[in-house]
This record gives C-alpha cells, sequence and structure tokens, in this order.
C-alpha cells in the first residue's frame, strides 16, 4: 500500500461511507446518483462527478449535523449536479433512521459501514501488519433467513474492498444476525462480537481470530468517524 496522509484518514473513510450508501442506493432504485469521491489539493474533497466539493472539515459537519455549506465556485458552475448530490446525501440519513428498519436500511448502512471499513484496514499505520498471517479472505454479513447483506474481503496482495453483490466464494468468516433490530443496532452502534454471540444475536462461523481483528479496527473507526445525523 502507498502511504496515505493520516490526517486525510477519518475524511476520506467518510467520503467513503457516502459512496458505499449512494452506490447501495443506486442497485436499489437504479436512479440514485453514485457519489465517487475523489480527494482534492487544500484538503478538499469532491463529492460526485462534479459540483460539491467540500473542506474536509465542513464535510465531517455536514455528515454529523446534516448540514454545511459546499464550496460555492463549483456548485455554482455545475448546480443540477450539486443539488442532486445533495438530495441523495439526505436520502443517505433517512436509511439511519431506527424506527424505520428495512432490510434496505441495512443493506446501505453496512455498505456503508465496510467502506470506512476498508479506508483504515488500508491505509492506517496503526494496522498495517495486522493481518500478515492472513492471505485471500471473505467475510460475509448476512441477516437470518434472509441471505447476505454484504461482504469484506482481503487479496492475497493484502487489499481490502466491500461490496454488495452476490459472491460465489466460500467465505472464510459467516456473521448472521438474527433480526433486523439487532443487525440495524449492531451495525450502528458496534457489535460487541463475545456478548452478542453469548446472547444468541449473532452466530459467527469461521475463522475466529480474523473476526477478533476486524471488530477490533472496526470499533475505532466506528468511534472516529461520523455517522449521517436525520
Amino acid at each position: 500500500m502507498t502511504e496515505f496522509p493520516q490526517e486525510r484518514i477519518v475524511p476520506w473513510a467518510a467520503a467513503r461511507s457516502i459512496f458505499g450508501a449512494s452506490a447501495v442506493m443506486r442497485e436499489l432504485d437504479g436512479k440514485s446518483q453514485k457519489l465517487e469521491p475523489k480527494l482534492l489539493s487544500a484538503e478538499r474533497i469532491a463529492i460526485g462527478s462534479k459540483g460539491l466539493v467540500f473542506k474536509e472539515d465542513s464535510l465531517l459537519q455536514a455528515i454529523e449535523r446534516g448540514f454545511s455549506m459546499p464550496e460555492l465556485f463549483p456548485l455554482f458552475r455545475n448546480p443540477l449536479s450539486a443539488i442532486k448530490a445533495i438530495g441523495t446525501l439526505k436520502r443517505i440519513a433517512r436509511f439511519y433512521d431506527p424506527n424505520r428498519v428495512v432490510r434496505e436500511s441495512l443493506l446501505v448502512v453496512l455498505r456503508a459501514g465496510l467502506e470506512t471499513l476498508t479506508v483504515y484496514l488500508n491505509h492506517h499505520p496503526m494496522f498495517h501488519g495486522l493481518f500478515s498471517d492472513f492471505s485471500d479472505e471473505l467475510i460475509t454479513f448476512n441477516l437470518d433467513g434472509s441471505g447476505p447483506l454484504g461482504w469484506l474481503r482481503r487479496s492475497s496482495e493484502g487489499v481490502f474492498s466491500a461490496g454488495t453483490e452476490p459472491v460465489s466464494v466460500e467465505p472464510s468468516v459467516e456473521l448472521t444476525f438474527l433480526s433486523q433490530d439487532i443487525a440495524f443496532e449492531g451495525l450502528s452502534k458496534g457489535i460487541d462480537q463475545l456478548g452478542a454471540t453469548a446472547a444468541g444475536e449473532v452466530t459467527i462461523q469461521g475463522r475466529l481470530p480474523l473476526m477478533d481483528k476486524i471488530g477490533y479496527v472496526s470499533r475505532i473507526a466506528q468511534r472516529e468517524v461520523p455517522m449521517p445525523a436525520l
């Protein structure tokens, strides 16, 4: 992995979480704008193809508080694209409403969280070498009686990626939530793997040391990267 500026990891992880959520929304409705982010100079990040650019602090504020002013020049140059992107951001936040949990909420929230996690796994210096004992690995996240919700993969080159599309590879680890409410609680607030499995809320099958390490990184990422405000 090339060295990544440590001070940009949190905002980049937040931007990638937006991408993950919007990618699932596009899969679900076929029309939502997929908000692919791009790192720019001067601590700025573009959200989507054009029109929406934030200072990194402003992007984190927009996610955490529900609003922050983007840069005006790109917005005025591409107002329609910017307005569509802002609309997508607002719709993403609705999937985090604990009073409206459906399977689609789990798909969006999980993918957003996994994209955040991959940034930490791939770029955070604290975790370099943590997975040196593992090679080509696949972790699937499932809902009991409903099948897979998403996956996290480590390639033989040591690069992590996430997705929601079906995979035919045998997983190294399968984590299954007993119900939608348990899944939403775990995805939005963090999973206590030991407590959840002891309570029968979650089952974990496969390479448990791998899942323990993934859980460790996930808890740190979840603590540092904001989730959308309603």
